[in-house]
């Protein structure tokens, strides 16, 4: 009898003994985090400097909500990014599974934001509560990620809390291999959406060539 399971509950050793999954220690793996990265207008940098202080704002009532962090937060960065614009598509609560025919179970779960292109995977944006750490929405990141239907494409991922950022590269033929960015942390005086938006538009621009 096949045995379904979340995704939201893997851990990431079981990911990594289920799938055959490393964690690579090749520098120049994920290097488009951070190197080349693309400039942003002065326009930009203000709608960002008023997502930051709205954000900021609710986190004085208390803690946010994964609904209030993807409204607040992650859809002004998608707009930004040129996600919302053709050739990309948006998808919300996309319903994905994969079969793990050793184990003889079913993961299931539903990605909180998809970008597609062409029926590709771009960018897979998982959010979590602010109370918890990014830490917790990286296994289950990467869980959607390996359910894409291009598996011999790369594939990008986006994890946040509302105040803490970090990205994921996937790469599943010949050997699944990922890599994490360094976590990027919002604070006053200290716009990481700048540098978040930056690797966003950067993969937008890879992908959407």
């Amino acid at each position: 009898m096949v045995q379904s399971l979340a995704i939201s509950n893997l851990t990431l050793p079981e990911l990594e003994e289920k799938q055959n999954l490393k964690l690579t220690d090749d520098p120049e793996f994920f290097a488009e985090w951070h190197e080349a990265l693309p400039e942003l207008s002065d326009e930009e940098k203000r709608y960002l400097e008023q997502v930051q202080q709205e954000y900021f704002d609710q986190t004085r009532m208390g803690q946010i909500s994964e609904g209030l962090i993807k409204l607040i937060v992650v859809s002004p960065l998608l707009h930004l990014a040129g996600f919302y614009r053709y050739p990309f598509e948006v998808r919300l609560e996309e319903p994905v599974q994969i079969e793990v025919t050793e184990a003889n179970e079913l993961w299931r779960g539903r990605i909180d934001a998809l970008v597609i292109k062409d029926f590709f995977w771009v960018l897979v944006v998982e959010a979590k509560n602010s109370v918890f750490g990014i830490d917790r929405a990286i296994p289950q990141a990467l869980g959607y990620m390996l359910a894409t239907p291009h598996p011999a494409r790369l594939t990008y991922g986006l994890v946040t809390n509302g105040s803490s950022f970090a990205f994921i590269k996937l790469i599943q033929e010949p050997q699944p291999r990922y890599d994490v960015s360094d976590v990027m942390l919002l604070l006053p005086g200290r716009n990481v959406l700048f540098k978040v938006l930056q690797v966003m538009k950067q993969i937008g621009r890879m992908t959407g060539e």
